[in-house]
């Protein structure tokens, strides 16, 4: 939008909350947490009314105190300094862009894409349009190892999110006992493909998209290949035989092209987010494993107990895990900033805090030290 054309019909950003006290107006900012105030005048508080985007910097004119002299030049000064705050949309008929996806799906995302274009007007993504964000989703492919307590909860929210091509990829069945936290299985799936049953419930959620199923127990990187092709960014939440073997072959399948989200997990009060690597960009998985497996001196330990086969698990931990995940995998494949990449992260339950620890790349790495600038 150019200020200087008198054409243009600025409209306030979404988040923007407006209060005026006397001849202060305060901004309330929600997507950032935070307010701006200005002294004003009458002039202004009608201005900023009508910032809606239906009218022309001219026609506002004509309407704020009953087109006060020099109308079009204040409203003009107005809307600058407003601009300058990142307090107007980029789009101001955002309703108009939605229905370039189509009316159905402009309909089934609506929510949604209003969120993406406040991304979009508060400086986080490249793109002007939250219509181009979606369009992003549905034009990339998830892949999410595991649908299990974890999986399951990614999957909802991706595909809910209108993300294209979900690949799942699971070699369980349903059972009674993963019902209460395994959110895409009913007790009529009880016996069948975890995968199959998680694939259907999948396209009941979203018409928009498609789901895959692949029915496969990994035993190594080269059981993925196939899995992996094509992705846009795959999500490891499998855990057999264990949760380093599983995420040591998935990470090797997808590296060097395909963003993962690795280590996660969750048991008790504890749940893992892991990291986000990012190939030629963050610390792969070598990264972390050489930051992380020496602690406490357990690389050179024997175990003697390990992870119980039964261990505690509740539906809403679970999903509170597996939602941070998915929001993790979505910010990824709209081009967001990633949240969890060059870090270890995990979720304390009971206080409700999150701990993060940084994990460098190593500059000697052999998997991806070379693609480092200035690597070997």
């Amino acid at each position: 939008m150019s200020v200087a054309d008198t054409a243009s019909r600025p409209r306030l950003r979404d988040s923007v909350i407006v209060q005026a006290d006397g001849g202060t107006l305060l901004f309330l900012c929600l997507a950032e947490r935070t307010v701006k105030r200005f002294a004003c005048d009458e002039f202004v508080k009608d201005v900023v009314v009508l910032l809606d985007g239906t009218r022309t910097i001219d026609e506002i004119g004509a309407l704020a105190c009953a087109g006060a002299a020099d109308a079009g030049r204040r409203v003009a000064e107005v809307v600058r300094i407003l601009e300058h705050e990142r307090l107007l949309s980029g789009v101001a008929a955002p309703e108009r862009e939605f229905r370039l996806l189509g009316v159905a799906r402009a309909e089934f995302y609506d929510r949604q894409l209003r969120l993406f274009q406040d991304f979009c007007d508060v400086g986080w993504s490249p793109e002007t349009s939250g219509a181009a964000l979606q369009r992003r989703l549905g034009e990339a492919t998830a892949v999410i190892c595991g649908v299990g307590g974890l999986g399951g909860w990614v999957a909802l929210a991706l595909a809910g999110a209108g993300v294209g091509r979900i690949r799942v990829c699971d070699f369980d069945r349903v059972e009674v006992s993963n019902l209460h936290r395994q959110v895409l299985f009913r007790m009529a799936d009880v016996g069948a493909p975890k995968a199959d049953a998680a694939a259907a419930r999948l396209r009941e959620v979203n018409p928009f998209i498609e789901a895959e199923a692949v029915e496969l127990r990994i035993g190594g990187a080269a059981d993925l290949a196939g899995v992996v092709k094509g992705a846009d960014i795959v999500i490891n939440a499998a855990d057999l035989p264990t949760p380093n073997d599983v995420a040591g072959w998935v990470s090797e399948a997808c590296w060097p092209d395909i963003p993962h989200i690795m280590g996660t997990g969750y048991a008790y009060h504890i749940g893992v987010l892991g990291t986000s690597i990012i190939p030629g960009r963050t610390a792969c998985w070598s990264c972390v494993r050489a930051e992380t497996f020496a602690d406490h001196g357990r690389d050179g330990m024997e175990t003697l107990v390990g992870k119980r086969d039964q261990a505690g698990a509740m539906g809403a931990l679970s999903g509170l895990v597996g939602n941070i995940l998915a929001w993790e995998a979505i910010r990824i494949l709209a081009g967001l900033p990633a949240a969890l990449g060059d870090r270890w992260s995990e979720v304390d339950f009971w206080p409700l805090e999150i701990h993060s620890r940084a994990v460098p790349q190593r500059p000697g790495c052999p998997t991806c030290g070379a693609r480092r600038p200035g690597g070997a």
